[in-house]
């Protein structure tokens, strides 16, 4: 191989290698393309190659062509960066604009790279860990899949650093050449023989909370959404695997189904409930609504629908199965669909699951404060839907009752004893805590013990106990499960976009009033109603139904305390109460850029000090050892055999590879001194220099 031909294959190695980092990286964003950042990466890679004038004409051209193609007019892209631009130094997350730049200079900053170092295997080492790693990091918290992409990657690295070797150390051994195909060979034979697991390179973090804890044992589950909530209770893990992400709509709970039937150690479905405040509708036809609707892209195909709004029913649309809300009649495009009484939507096929993307419409109530303290007889409810939301279980401790009662005492309304029941889990004697809580044995009633007993836990000891304190003073309730708002991600494209992890699984309770239907309750200490409930105020009047902006700070809740992380394993969980941005995102853009640049210019800047501390000092028998190790040193960094050789035969190797005679001349003038006592020559120091540029640069 020519030097021409090594360092062509090199860059383009380092350019197949960096082309692995735009799947991860745009398909965490809302652009619907990948190809724009393949150019802006790969090509000034290969523009490398040229001088730097040739450099800098093709990336401008380059850069400006595929804008152009992808979004038209140059002249509006600038004003949109512009707005971008500012926004960002406001602390917001970039957008569209600024994403596109960025990239773009991720690719230009590797061409310098590649050009500047080459062969370095700094370089390379650097390249191949931040490509698998960063595959790596958005295989497990995203939806990238990276199975199929990371092979190829690491017989890339492979290859990239053979090519390396052979451009730093040029030699006639056929050594490297047997060496990098036997290791490819044995890569690819075992890879087509190894027995594998289904899921060997997917999400294991996203999926483990699925892994049922066997029953009778107290070991820690994970978070996140289950089906079998018959036994509540016991300590939990974090899962911060990301189950969807939703887009368009203001932070607010997402609600999957409810559950009727306390059985003193968890909560069951009733089979017989079958009215219209289970299918289609949530309030009274008096309360308004404010119609929404919401785009949800999930990680993996789940086996149910979150919704924020009443219940969405399921309708077929040019882009696929969209669920609608409310009085909307349509006939459900698949009949193995449907909605059961508990209010979730499910799939008669065990194999069918969610389309991977959902367009989601309901409409969200905001009650007035006067249909909040309506205090009428319930007759909207069958006989039997109140018997099971009145439903207690015989074995319920009399001492339950009486706490209820006394909690109530001075409320009439079924609004006033719901805040009853908020306000005294909210007085401070009850704990947030998800290590250290109980798992009930024998006949030991969850509630009371959690009453009672222990007064710690996380969301289903607070939402089960206040179901049950508002059943024992006659409120019909039921228990709820689904997600939390989840992390905000920012404004993309003008919509808002949070993502939904295991951790945001949660659950809390609706109590019906007459006349104005299910009422959503968050009994959970540390976390805020503000993106549940909505009320309408008599200043809110004419104006936009969902007063109390969910986005907001609710002033009248307690200060969030620090939480553990909280999980779930086949039961409901509960989420982190978000934490402030210490920092706008400048701030961290402008430490990585300074952390980049100090490694970028490592070498330099050693060079540079060890100049300066070597120059300066006097020359005499010692400093001159000194640094002559330093420069060994620097040539067995540089790939050169130094040890068994004697100076003369190092000297001769090196002035070959580099077609100079000042290594030399070096080591002549070290020799005079060392082994015939000459005075050190003045012209050491200035070889010394030249060599170390030369092995450094």
């Amino acid at each position: 191989m020519t030097a021409w031909i090594k360092r062509i294959v090199y860059t383009a190695l380092a350019a197949y290698l960096l082309s692995f980092w735009v799947e991860p990286i745009v398909g965490s964003t809302t652009f619907d393309v990948t190809w724009p950042f393949y150019f802006l990466l790969l090509v000034p890679m290969f523009a490398s190659l040229l001088p730097w004038y040739g450099l800098i004409g093709v990336v401008v051209f380059n850069f400006l062509a595929v804008l152009y193609v992808y979004h038209g007019s140059l002249l509006d892209w600038f004003g949109i960066w512009l707005e971008d631009l500012s926004g960002v130094l406001s602390g917001g997350l970039p957008e569209e604009a600024i994403f596109f730049s960025a990239m773009a200079l991720i690719g230009v900053l590797f061409a310098i790279l590649v050009g500047r170092t080459y062969p370095s295997y700094g370089f390379v080492l650097g390249m191949v860990v931040s490509t698998l790693g960063l595959m790596a990091y958005f295989d497990t918290w995203t939806l990238y899949d990276g199975e199929s992409q990371i092979v190829l990657a690491i017989l890339a690295s492979l290859f990239l650093l053979f090519v390396t070797d052979l451009a730093k150390r040029p030699s006639k051994s056929l050594v490297r050449y047997v060496s990098i195909a036997l290791l490819t060979t044995v890569i690819l034979v075992l890879a087509s023989i190894s027995p594998t697991l289904d899921g060997d390179w997917s999400d294991r973090i996203t999926t483990s909370f699925q892994n049922a804890v066997n029953e009778g044992q107290s070991s820690t589950g994970r978070v996140g959404y289950g089906v079998n909530d018959e036994q509540l209770g016991g300590p939990f893990e974090q899962d911060d695997g990301i189950v969807f992400i939703a887009r368009g709509v203001p932070a607010r709970y997402w609600r999957i189904e409810a559950k009727e039937i306390y059985t003193g150690k968890g909560w069951v479905e009733s089979p017989v409930l079958d009215s219209e405040y289970n299918r289609g509708q949530l309030v009274d036809q008096d309360v308004d609504t404010t119609p929404e609707q919401a785009l949800l892209r999930f990680d993996r195909r789940q086996t149910f629908v979150p919704y924020g709004g009443e219940y969405p029913q399921a309708a077929e649309t040019e882009n696929g199965t969209e669920f609608r809300v409310g009085s909307i009649e349509e006939t459900f495009p698949n009949e193995t669909i449907h909605i059961r009484p508990s209010g979730k939507i499910v799939f008669d096929n065990e194999n069918q699951a969610t389309p991977r993307t959902i367009q989601l419409r309901y409409s969200v109530p905001s009650f007035t404060e006067d249909q909040l303290n309506l205090n009428e007889p319930v007759t909207t409810l069958t006989d039997e839907e109140q018997q099971a939301y009145l439903q207690l279980p015989d074995t319920l401790p009399e001492r339950v009752r009486d706490l209820a009662a006394e909690i109530t005492a001075d409320s009439e309304t079924p609004y006033e004893q719901a805040q009853a029941v908020q306000a005294y889990f909210r007085s401070g004697d009850f704990e947030y805590n998800t290590e250290e809580v109980a798992l009930p044995e024998g006949d030991t009633d969850y509630v009371d013990q959690f009453l009672f007993d222990t007064q710690l836990g996380y969301c289903d000891n607070f939402s089960t106990s206040a179901a049950v304190l508002l059943r024992a003073n006659g409120v019909p309730t039921r228990w709820v499960k689904g997600f939390t708002m989840g992390d905000a991600r920012g404004v993309i494209q003008g919509q808002t976009e949070h993502t939904v992890r295991n951790r945001h699984a949660h659950s809390w309770i609706e109590y019906f009033v007459e006349g104005a239907g299910w009422v959503p309750l968050e009994a959970t200490i540390s976390f805020s109603e503000a993106n549940l409930l909505q009320i309408e105020t008599e200043s809110d009047a004419g104006s936009d139904p969902v007063s109390n902006d969910p986005q907001s700070s609710d002033d009248n809740e307690p200060t969030n305390r620090p939480q553990e992380d909280i999980a779930i394993d086949d039961v409901a969980t509960g989420e982190l109460p978000e934490q402030a941005r210490n920092m706008p995102v400048w701030g961290w853009v402008l430490i990585v850029v300074g952390v980049a640049f100090l490694v970028w210019n490592r070498k330099a800047i050693e060079r540079a000090l060890m100049l300066q501390w070597w120059m300066r000092r006097p020359l005499s028998e010692s400093s001159l050892v000194g640094m002559h190790r330093y420069l060994v040193k620097r040539l067995r960094a540089a790939g050169f055999k130094v040890d068994g050789r004697t100076p003369s035969e190092l000297a001769k190797e090196v002035d070959a590879y580099y077609e100079t005679e000042d290594m030399t001349r070096l080591t002549r003038l070290f020799e005079q001194t060392i082994y015939a006592d000459q005075p050190p020559n003045s012209k050491y120091k200035e070889y010394w220099k030249i060599m170390i540029r030369r092995i450094m640069s």
